[in-house]
């Protein structure tokens, strides 16, 4: 009896997390460096390593990491349900239905809550889909309380390195759903290049070599924060850096900085003093938006923009002095550039056997 009592007092001593979430075990496979390849049950996990148990409900033992076969992060350690359980999650997010899947993937993200500290498990990594969700559907307000989670960190410490970087820019969303702009300032000048030479002479810092999909997230974040310091020129050249990078690759980020674009180019006083330079700038981009998304997805105020620009057409450059303006040759001389007569019709025509 008081070695089942020091054996449960173990358990909350090196797992605190025990009991936490609906999940209290989930079947492994495990590969030992000794002792073959065990399979089982985890009750628990921490830094340390997992608690194992070989039955259901059976009193576990802790398998320190140390013991399982594997480098780093890739222990030989199957987790049964994986695939089972993320499947639906993960068809949702395929499917485009983000408010739906950040539920599901939320919903194993608490139910697995056990496993957050075991190498490559699938609680943190749906932790950091629920997250990807959000930030897809636009509701980034919602963020903040995710990144802050103390299991959040897991995503650094326990999955691939793949998962880092995302994991970075959706602290930057959260930031801008806070509305934080200030602390999103400074966040992003850790992705600006040095201010130095002649770089002084740029509107803007350029940022650092980056996929694509990165800057235009960056370009859009830093656009509202120019937009909110009232540095509306900056701002737009920002969205706009932002919807040609996302263009065919991400429709929410483009569909936003479009619309922000819009609205700095409607308030310009040039486009209501009837500067026809504004003008065609406003109508280009109405134009676009509403051939992209649709024109009943518009503002009714900018709906009247959405029509082709006029591009004028530059004047034919004058002749310089002493020459003149040569005729354009006729049909019958242009279709013989190599000069002489131009042969007859019924002579180039083949005569019938």
């Amino acid at each position: 009896m008081k070695k089942i009592t020091l054996t449960l007092l173990s358990i909350f001593v090196f797992f605190p997390g025990f009991l936490v979430g609906q999940v209290r075990e989930t079947p492994v496979t495990l590969g030992l460096l000794e002792g073959g390849n065990p399979q089982g049950y985890i009750q628990n996990s921490n830094e340390q390593g997992i608690l194992f148990a070989t039955a259901p409900g059976g009193p576990g033992q802790l398998v320190p990491y140390a013991r399982l076969r594997g480098e780093g992060l890739d222990k030989l350690i199957r987790y049964e349900e994986r695939n089972e359980v993320l499947g639906t999650p993960r068809a949702l997010f395929a499917a485009g239905k983000y408010d739906e899947a950040a539920a599901a993937f939320g919903k194993v993200a608490r139910d697995y809550a056990i496993l957050y500290s075991a190498p490559q498990n699938f609680a943190s990594e749906a932790l950091f889909y629920q997250m990807e969700s959000i930030k897809r559907s636009g509701k980034y307000s919602l963020l903040g309380d995710l990144v802050n989670l103390p299991a959040a960190a897991t995503i650094n410490t326990k999955l691939a390195d793949s998962y880092k970087r995302p994991f970075e820019f959706a602290k930057l969303w959260a930031l801008f759903g806070a509305n934080d702009l200030a602390g999103l300032k400074t966040a992003l000048e850790a992705y600006q290049e040095p201010v130095t030479g002649q770089a002084k002479l740029l509107k803007s810092p350029n940022f650092r070599k980056l996929p694509s999909n990165e800057i235009a997230q960056l370009s859009f974040l830093r656009g509202k924060v120019f937009e909110s310091e009232g540095t509306k020129d900056k701002a737009l050249e920002d969205y706009y850096r932002t919807f040609t990078l996302a263009n065919g690759n991400d429709i929410l980020l483009s569909k936003l900085a479009m619309g922000a674009a819009m609205l700095i180019q409607k308030e310009d006083p040039l486009l209501a003093a009837g500067n026809a330079a504004a003008l065609s700038q406003m109508q280009s981009i109405a134009y676009v938006f509403s051939k992209r998304f649709g024109k009943d997805t518009m503002p009714a105020e900018y709906q009247a923009f959405a029509v082709r620009p006029v591009i004028p057409k530059p004047a034919a450059p004058a002749p310089a002095a002493g020459e003149k303006n040569e005729p354009a040759p006729a049909p019958e001389e242009a279709s013989n550039p190599l000069g002489g007569e131009k042969p007859a019709a019924d002579a180039a025509a083949p005569k019938p056997e």
